[in-house]
């Protein structure tokens, strides 16, 4: 994915948040960003069905670290598998990462995601200031809103064990080829991985990242996605979280846009960080 790609991205993801009903948890009001010191951002997506409402007590499937350097105009961009192990803090056994969020939030309502940061900044040595948060229906909403994305894929794939959105199975099964996918097929696309594992897994989301970018290249669906806000606006009430406060997104917007594609560097955890979860 090319570094325009990822720049146009996550300006896409502070537009959206910009338009986005925000249900914001916070432990205690964080310290205002100073434009200048570097700024680091967890973006986390939830394996939350439908018919789980609210709650947060969930795994996640998507974890990925930001961090910008507006001083020095770099942006960098962390990908981590869901079965890296990790050291929360207080505990001495390492846990799979994707459990954080349903740990925290059995520890105390709300704490799910403050847990995951802890646990990263403990484990990574860094600082974290800022997170977003959003589940299934946030991610089919919006390339539903996108009138679906082109998929090509070199290999077919099969995955028989595909879990629906009702706590069963729904087979998933894509020839190689292109393909126009809605958005619940984006999603078994970018979710499937029974058929390889989650490295692989995570390429394919890389893809379905560079396809909604193809869609947005184009000035009359990027306009009919903004025509489509108020829409939207509603639809995604209670699917989007975030402590991000509105100057911390005008601001991002600002510094981002101004990141040369040379100062974009990203990388992903492969599989010899992991280790094998067996049930």
């Amino acid at each position: 994915m090319s570094n325009n790609t990822i720049k146009q991205l996550l300006l896409l993801i502070l537009l959206l948040i910009g338009i986005l009903p925000i249900y914001a948890q916070t432990e205690e009001p964080e310290p205002a960003w100073d434009g200048q010191s570097r700024f680091t951002v967890l973006v986390l997506g939830m394996d939350r069905r439908p018919s789980e409402g609210d709650t947060l007590a969930v795994r996640t499937d998507a974890m990925i670290l930001v961090s910008i350097d507006p001083v020095n105009q770099r942006m960098g961009i962390l990908h981590f598998p869901r079965d890296l192990f990790m050291i929360p803090p207080n505990n001495s056994d390492y846990v799979r990462i994707n459990t954080l969020l349903q740990d925290g939030n059995y520890q105390q309502e709300g704490y799910g995601v403050y847990w995951i940061m802890d646990t990263f900044q403990l484990n990574l040595g860094m600082y974290i200031d800022r997170y977003v948060l959003f589940d299934f229906e946030a991610f089919i909403t919006l390339i539903d809103a996108l009138g679906g994305i082109e998929i090509t894929t070199g290999y077919p794939i099969y995955d028989d064990a595909f879990p629906d959105m009702n706590w069963g199975y729904d087979p998933f099964e894509l020839p190689a080829g292109t393909h126009l996918l809605n958005g619940y097929q984006a999603l078994q696309f970018a979710r499937t991985r029974h058929q390889d594992g989650d490295v692989q897994r995570g390429e394919r989301q890389i893809m379905v990242m560079t396809a909604v970018q193809q869609k947005l290249t184009d000035p009359d669906i990027f306009m009919d996605l903004l025509t489509q806000a108020p829409t939207l606006y509603n639809e995604l009430q209670g699917d989007v979280y975030t402590d991000l406060t509105l100057n911390d997104i005008i601001q991002l917007a600002y510094y981002i846009r101004l990141i040369p594609p040379e100062n974009i560097t990203t990388a992903s955890l492969d599989e010899n960080y992991q280790a094998r979860f067996v049930r």
